[in-house]
């Protein structure tokens, strides 16, 4: 989709928008040096080729997880291209598939892949704000440390899964003739179940360490200057890994849904 009028001042405020929202991005620290251009890359698959309704959606999933780590829990962690890839890839390869084709198929997929980082976003950082101790979600009567993935809170998952609903009822509105009330439904049960095995994932096959130092329980091999040592999961299995698979899934669910089911 492009602004009606002349090509030259679609593309030109194309270029506008994406340079601003990159730059800005970069200068709150949303993102490091190599996060800024793997950012750049996607949105300009994403902006180009998929259009404005898809950017502004991918916008709305930047902007609002980006302000709900610094607004909630007061910062975070700056997203290097790792990250970014991790939540944006499906999302691009999607998008420039429907730009091309038109296909309602790669519409629902890119839908569904957003929908799954949009809640899972949501999810992790009203958790972390209003949660409490969470829980694992394969053993729900037992306590982790918060950040720790697998995680989870009631809080938190409601949150998520209000995130999901919203986001479907923006994507039909935005999508009006396009898609229909069954697509909604599929998209906001594709993110909500895509949350859920994000974490499922997390708590079962993602790697956790136990630092030699100081004994605490990590998410990263080396701590306290030492190698960690590997307690459960897969080594290589780290958070990246998980939100690429359950991001994939929440693609392949909301087609799957859609057109097997609703």
């Amino acid at each position: 989709m492009s602004i009606p009028g002349d090509p030259a001042v679609d593309t030109a405020l194309k270029l506008i928008v994406l340079a601003v929202v990159s730059i800005v991005s970069y200068r709150l620290r949303f993102l490091d040096g190599r996060g800024f251009i793997a950012s750049l890359a996607i949105g300009s698959a994403v902006l180009f080729i998929g259009g404005w309704r898809l950017f502004a959606l991918l916008l709305l999933f930047l902007l609002v997880g980006s302000l709900l780590t610094k607004v909630l829990n007061g910062g975070g962690a700056i997203r290097g291209w790792r990250n970014v890839l991790a939540n944006g890839a499906w999302a691009a390869a999607s998008a420039s598939a429907y730009g091309l084709s038109g296909s309602q198929a790669a519409l629902l997929f890119f839908l569904g892949t957003l929908n799954a980082m949009f809640s899972d976003t949501v999810s992790t950082e009203v958790g972390m704000y209003l949660g409490g101790r969470p829980r694992l979600i394969t053993k729900p009567w037992l306590e982790t440390r918060r950040g720790l993935s697998g995680g989870v809170t009631v809080p938190g998952l409601l949150g998520g899964f209000s995130g999901a609903i919203l986001f479907s009822y923006l994507s039909l509105y935005m999508f009006n003739g396009e898609l229909d009330s069954p697509a909604m439904v599929s998209v906001a049960c594709a993110g909500i179940l895509a949350n859920v095995l994000d974490s499922f994932l997390g708590a079962t096959l993602q790697a956790k360490y136990r630092c030699v130092s100081c004994g605490e329980v990590v998410e990263e091999d080396v701590h306290c200057g030492s190698r960690a040592v590997l307690i459960s999961g897969y080594r290589g299995v780290d958070n990246h890994v998980v939100n690429m698979v359950s991001s994939l899934a929440g693609g392949l669910l909301a087609m799957g849904l859609y057109y097997l089911v609703f």
